[in-house]
């Protein structure tokens, strides 16, 4: 997508960060994206949403604000944001390993013949937290529990999905922010080349939408 300047995503989810109040938290996160800086920014989302140089950088930044703002909306609810922010800043951080980078010809962009094509960004991602985490000295109970954010923010067992399902409110609110925006980000160019009352699919939508007839519904 050309009128995103990733350099200043990058700095917001730096921003993001800086909210985290746990230091070791904040500290291994800090980390993960200076080592992972790179990947982050050649990656796609996949090949059904943010597909596009950097759009794993761009899905990311959009799930924390997503997470972010659910909690926000309900700010009576007593959740800890430090897991809600770090893990949404993480949670996909396995699919560096499970594409390769983009390029515009490229049609099939999962990794082959790796650990990643067999285990799955859930794995590989809660695998590269906890090995990051082992550096530190932190309570192991709380360390299943970072780890839970990324094992099962998919919220389903399938090839895609958790490696278990949620058992903490923290990690459904990610999974409920990364499926608004894995869900709607593909929608903007299909959507806005519809006719009204006519129907749409959105690639990795269930089933197909009906563009909105109301005479008042300034689009297209």
């Amino acid at each position: 997508m050309d009128n995103i300047n990733l350099n200043e995503i990058y700095n917001k989810c730096l921003e993001f960060i800086e909210q985290i109040k746990n230091p070791i938290l904040k500290d291994c996160c800090k980390k993960i994206y200076s080592d992972y800086k790179d990947k982050l920014f050649n990656k796609p989302g996949t090949n059904t949403h943010h597909y596009y140089k950097g759009g794993l950088l761009y899905h990311i930044y959009c799930v924390t604000r997503n997470a972010i703002t659910i909690t926000n909306l309900y700010g009576n609810l007593d959740v800890d944001l430090d897991l809600i922010i770090f893990g949404s800043l993480t949670h996909d951080i396995g699919k560096t390993r499970d594409f390769n980078d983009f390029t515009d010809d490229e049609s099939y962009i999962m990794s082959s013949g790796n650990s990643a094509d067999l285990l799955g960004h859930s794995y590989e991602g809660a695998h590269i937290v906890e090995t990051y985490l082992s550096n530190y000295d932190i309570d192991e109970q709380f360390k299943n529990q970072v780890i839970h954010m990324i094992g099962s923010h998919m919220n389903e067992y399938s090839e895609w999905g958790a490696l278990v399902m949620p058992k903490m409110l923290e990690v459904t609110i990610i999974s409920y922010a990364d499926n608004i925006d894995s869900h709607l980000e593909p929608a903007h160019k299909i959507l806005s080349l519809a006719n009204k009352g006519e129907k749409y699919k959105i690639i990795n939508a269930p089933r197909e939408y009906y563009k909105s007839l109301n005479p008042y519904y300034n689009k297209k």
